[in-house]
């Protein structure tokens, strides 16, 4: 009843304009304390309901259009993921820790691991579009979902964008002409170059709009495209490990760890971010056949290729570049150029100019997807969430690929990678806390508001504890300077509560959620693996500069202005009292605890 007479009062305040005494004047105060209390409460409290997410997968499981089988997933997933990990990481990381770089994939790949536990699970309850969006949205609330959608864009979309500029300077250089114009007005080479690029770039915007109308045509256009230049790459690689061994010097097992475990763990922090990409089928699963299954394989098969991929040519550039103490970074091409293969230096060149773009066009194909999720949840217009005939968002991938272009024309990526890095991270973290509250029961609904509390101060534990193991323990010991002993203490202290909490949240709280059904993926150790991957997202953060840290809050600070703004614009009685009824109703229908029930989407 206390929660009927609250939502009619907000009603009534918003609807007719009056206080108690019917005086506008006297009420306005009241109304502001009310419209205030209200907007802090949807952004904290409001959660997206299982029930709707999986009316949203019946639709769009039913809806017309092309489906992507495991193998189409898969081919996004590995598309997007190998790449950069293959032609410049390898180069930058046997530098670090010699033929032991191929032990670093490994590492790294399982630390990756880690946080896909989370990403399958979820999947497989929550199997719609949006990914960490509506997994936040799920398990933490509206504002989380907001700032995982913040971080979506930044890897998908606008990582697309520089990888658009990446590929434009490549295709430049091997044709020997810049055409672009410099921010200062001078030729290419004078205050702008491929590594500071602050200039006006219309070639790649070309490649972003040209692969905004792949998008757009449609899912059976798309999977052509992909799968041809997913497989392409897969055999550029395969080509890369074969020669590679073929060209064998020495005996890299001599010397495996020249520079030991510091040279293992540099290698391993560098090479963690050839796995970024693996959580892009997410977003697909409304296009997916049986998502509840399909998903969480593409993620396992995923991660498992590209760490088998990368791994096996890490080990091939070993093998021909022998280590040697002070080297520098170097790929593939400048490897076969030094044993006289010039013939596979081109073939590599042209191969990886070749296939980039299909980074840029698996990077554009979710965006779509995510802001089709926002609309259909009313975070953004209409318009994002309109299909044509064919299932596909055309307006809506016009719309983000339009700015996408506009991105890709003339913003400068030189500082803009690490905060697409770190939105990254941020979104792996996201993800694992909501799945740690929705097992103990806030799926859908604020139900247990003490583990709500607890999962929050997870995060503010081991962002401490993993602040101060990187900067304060390990970078000291790695450069053999003296521990930082403060940090050492908050260390202790951060990861004493951290374990503390998660032990709380595990032995003194339930489980409010399905785990009886055998056709779900469950994730195994909640809460402390997924607690652990967020250590782990943390550490890596850390190495991030300060300065990518204010770009990223003055970033999210733009979008939840517009967020704010957007939810609050003015609107009909009819509309205001649809909103207070539905509220009404999800208060008042005594939810069922389980809170995470099977997500099994009939056929």
């Amino acid at each position: 009843k206390g929660d009927l007479r609250t939502c009619f009062c907000v009603f009534q305040s918003f609807a007719m304009g009056k206080g108690k005494n019917g005086s506008d004047a006297d009420s306005a105060g009241g109304d502001a304390g009310i419209f205030a209390s209200s907007l802090c409460q949807r952004m904290i409290v409001q959660r997206k309901s299982l029930e709707s997410i999986l009316e949203e997968s019946r639709h769009d499981q039913a809806s017309e259009g092309a489906k992507l089988s495991l193998v189409d997933l898969l081919c996004i997933g590995i598309g997007s993921t190998i790449g950069s990990g293959v032609f410049v990481l390898t180069g930058k990381a046997l530098p670090e820790a010699g033929p032991a770089a191929f032990v670093a994939w490994m590492v790294a790949g399982l630390i990756c691991l880690l946080s896909s536990m989370s990403y399958m699970e979820l999947s497989s309850r929550l199997p719609t579009k949006g990914s960490c969006y509506v997994f936040s949205y799920h398990g933490l609330g509206e504002l989380a979902g907001v700032v995982g959608a913040v971080c979506l864009t930044m890897e998908y979309g606008i990582s697309g964008a520089g990888v658009a500029r990446n590929w434009s300077a490549k295709l430049s250089d091997a044709i020997g002409y810049h055409p672009v114009l410099c921010y200062n007005l001078q030729p290419y080479g004078q205050g702008c170059d491929e590594d500071n690029d602050y200039y006006l770039d219309p070639i790649a915007a070309v490649m972003t709009l040209l692969c905004t109308g792949i998008v757009a045509s449609g899912l059976n256009m798309g999977k052509i495209v992909i799968n041809a230049f997913t497989f392409a790459k897969i055999a550029l690689v395969a080509f890369l490990i074969v020669a590679g061994l073929a060209s064998w010097t020495g005996n890299q097992f001599d010397n495996f760890a020249p520079r030991g475990a510091p040279g293992v763990i540099n290698a391993t922090t560098l090479l963690f971010f050839g796995f970024i990409g693996f959580d892009e089928v997410c977003c697909m699963a409304s296009k997916a056949d049986n998502p509840v299954k399909t998903m969480p394989r593409a993620l396992a098969g995923t991660l498992i290729g590209a760490a088998l991929f990368s791994g096996l040519a890490q080990f091939s550039l070993s093998a021909m570049v022998p280590y040697t103490d002070g080297m520098k970074s170097i790929g593939f091409e400048e490897a076969f150029a030094n044993k006289g293969l010039f013939w596979a230096r081109w073939l590599v060149a042209v191969g990886e100019l070749v296939l980039l773009p299909l980074v840029v066009l698996l990077s554009i194909l979710p965006q779509p997807e995510v802001t089709a999720a926002m609309a259909e949840d009313g975070l953004l217009p209409h318009i994002f969430r309109q299909k044509n005939m064919k299932g596909t968002y055309v307006k809506g991938t016009w719309l983000c690929g339009s700015f996408l272009t506009l991105v890709a024309f003339a913003v400068p990526f030189a500082v803009l990678w690490d905060v697409i890095t770190l939105g990254v991270l941020m979104s792996f973290n996201l993800t694992n806390a909501a799945l740690i509250n929705m097992r103990y029961g806030n799926g859908g609904a604020l139900r247990k508001p003490w583990v709500d509390v607890l999962v929050w101060l997870l995060m503010i534990t081991m962002c401490i504890a993993g602040f101060t193991f990187n900067q304060g323990i390990l970078s000291p010991l790695l450069e053999e300077e003296p521990v930082i002993m403060l940090s050492v203490v908050f260390f202790g202290l951060s990861s004493a509560c951290a374990l503390a909490i998660m032990g709380g949240i595990r032995f003194g709280f339930e489980t409010r959620c399905d785990m009886d059904d055998t056709s779900l993926f469950k994730a195994w150790g909640v809460p402390f693996v997924p607690g652990l991957a967020i250590f782990c997202n943390f550490f890596l953060l850390a190495t991030l500069a300060w300065m990518t840290w204010a770009y990223f809050s003055a970033l999210l600070i733009v979008f939840f202005i517009l967020y704010a703004a957007y939810i609050v614009r003015p609107t009909t009685p009819e509309v205001v009292a649809r909103s207070v009824i539905e509220v009404v109703m999800d208060q008042s229908s005594s939810p069922d605890e389980s809170g995470g029930s099977s997500a099994t989407v009939p056929a």
